[in-house]
């Protein structure tokens, strides 16, 4: 066939094809103009749309840029000062006095009531006679010496408690403490002597004090060991577990790596271990005399390490005293070893944030 023919044939078939796809271009466009879809595909549904409100900007100048590190003027200075004022005394410096051998006044626990939050309940009292027997039955006094605390103290920061111990070992002598619980070691107990509630800035100060303990030594900052929390007299493990823990051991437990007490170890004490360890040895001794001495000796070498004698009984000591003097001591504005501890708290917005709380408790209560 003659070429020229085959090139006509062909073109008049691309000729139609382009008919036939313009006519249906143009049905289509038709159809989904008047019928709002498609007639072929069903329209598959969209997912909801989720409306999302901008809201203005402040101007740059009203950003927040930083967490305030001290209350508001109407927080109460003079209490503050007055609480740091009350604990101005040495534990350690028995220098002028009359040493006695004779042992500390015995601690006598008077009830132990279970903790569910704020409330306590189901008091558990023990036998005891004379000054100690009216104690124990002076339930307003467990109650306020309790209300104390938690006034102070935010629930989200005291959930570890699961009882409250009422004892008393005489006026002035050991105001509160606290320990891991006897039947869980996640868990701790608070221990108040109501002897000591006219001491009232006294005890505010030991209250949070031994929150900071609470603080610095729960579960989540110090997993307790198993082992010696079930044979707490066994040395001998005590000392291997020690060995074992690559970060501070603080008895309850290795601590973690990042936990407030393990930071401030290695920050504040590692230069002192080696002087600081063979007075601490002379604690489990009978010579309270020569370790008390020491200690105090050790204390006045690192003066400017401590916010106060007590601090150099140890690490644990030195965190909870220097975290007490943090709450209610203005920020410190040297560069003192024992400055720096009280402004290492400030490193961590989640205790500044506490310690505007516990100060606005505070004043609340404060005399």
């Amino acid at each position: 066939m003659d070429k020229r023919i085959l090139w006509a044939v062909a073109g008049i078939v691309l000729l139609c094809c382009a008919a036939v796809c313009c006519v249906g271009a143009l049905g289509y466009l038709y159809f989904t103009s008047t019928q709002g879809g498609s007639a072929d595909v069903p329209s598959v549904p969209s997912a909801p749309v989720t409306e999302v409100v901008v809201e203005p900007s402040l101007p740059a100048t009203e950003l927040p840029t930083e967490i305030p590190t001290e209350p508001p003027a109407a927080f109460c200075p003079a209490s503050m000062e007055a609480i740091i004022a009350s604990v101005q005394y040495s534990v350690y410096n028995y220098e002028g006095e009359e040493w006695s051998d004779e042992e500390e006044p015995e601690s006598i626990t008077l009830v132990t009531y279970d903790v569910k939050g704020d409330q306590i309940s189901d008091p558990q009292y023990e036998e005891v006679s004379g000054t100690f027997e009216s104690l124990q039955n002076d339930t307003d006094s467990h109650l306020l010496a309790w209300d104390l605390f938690t006034q102070l103290i935010p629930a989200e920061n005291r959930a570890v408690v699961s009882d409250y111990i009422v004892f008393s070992d005489g006026p002035s002598n050991v105001l509160a403490a606290v320990e891991q619980s006897y039947t869980d070691p996640n868990l701790w107990i608070v221990e108040v002597d109501n002897a000591d509630l006219e001491d009232r800035l006294g005890l505010y100060f030991t209250l949070v004090h031994e929150f900071g303990h609470l603080l610095t030594l729960g579960p989540d900052q110090v997993p307790p060991d198993l082992e010696i929390y079930n044979d707490p007299e066994n040395a001998d493990l005590y000392d291997s577990k020690a060995a074992a823990c690559p970060n501070f051991f603080p008895g309850e437990g290795c601590s973690l790596p990042d936990s407030y007490i393990n930071v401030f170890h290695h920050r504040f004490w590692t230069h002192l271990v080696d002087e600081w360890q063979p007075i601490d040895d002379l604690g489990y001794t009978d010579d309270l005399e020569a370790y008390y001495e020491e200690l105090y000796t050790f204390y006045e070498n690192h003066e400017d390490e401590f916010v106060d004698d007590y601090a150099a009984t140890n690490s644990s000591e030195d965190i909870a005293e220097s975290f007490t003097y943090f709450i209610f001591s203005p920020k410190p504005t040297g560069d003192s070893l024992a400055e720096q501890k009280m402004l290492f708290f400030y490193e961590y917005p989640e205790l500044v944030q506490l310690r505007a709380e516990i100060l606005q408790s505070f004043c609340g209560i404060a005399p």
